[in-house]
């Protein structure tokens, strides 16, 4: 019985919507979560640390060349406020400028979003699929991996 719960527990965001978050992009722009994502399937490749941060970009660089609408997302919730203008400015030096508008920097909703992502280790980016309506449609925790990356593109291809 137990080995079943775990399995449900592990399934429970699939189909379920977004949670609520708010922050910006590295334009400047404020960003409304899912408001921001709606209206097109998306991928989202969220970061919970520094070192997840910085593997997000082998995942969202091959998205990026092959048209897939991919954004990034760090989490600087816990983040004191007086420092996340620098951890901003560091992440607009990191990335390339076309991607700024799609580069979220997360300062409220961080609790709800672990829960909805069911975050187990800050080291690792999690990877997301969202329908247009923005439902979860396939989900991945990791360092990029090319089997994940591409069962992501059938799966983006056919959310299309």
């Amino acid at each position: 019985m137990r080995k079943l719960a775990v399995c449900l527990l592990s399934l429970s965001a699939f189909g379920s919507s977004l949670p609520r978050a708010e922050g910006e992009s590295l334009t400047g722009q404020k960003t409304l979560l899912p408001d921001a994502l709606l209206g097109q399937p998306s991928v989202v490749v969220w970061s919970f640390s520094k070192e997840a941060g910085e593997k997000t970009e082998k995942w969202v660089a091959p998205l990026a060349r092959d048209r897939v609408n991919v954004y990034s997302a760090a989490i600087i919730e816990a983040a004191p406020r007086m420092i996340r203008p620098m951890i901003r400015a560091s992440m607009r030096r990191a990335s390339p400028q076309p991607f700024h508008d799609r580069f979220f920097c997360i300062t409220r909703g961080e609790q709800a979003l672990r829960q909805w992502l069911e975050v187990r280790n800050d080291k690792v980016p999690y990877v997301t699929l969202l329908g247009a309506n923005g439902e979860v449609l396939w989900r991945h925790a990791g360092p990029f991996d090319e089997a994940a990356a591409e069962e992501l593109m059938r799966r983006w291809r056919q959310a299309q």
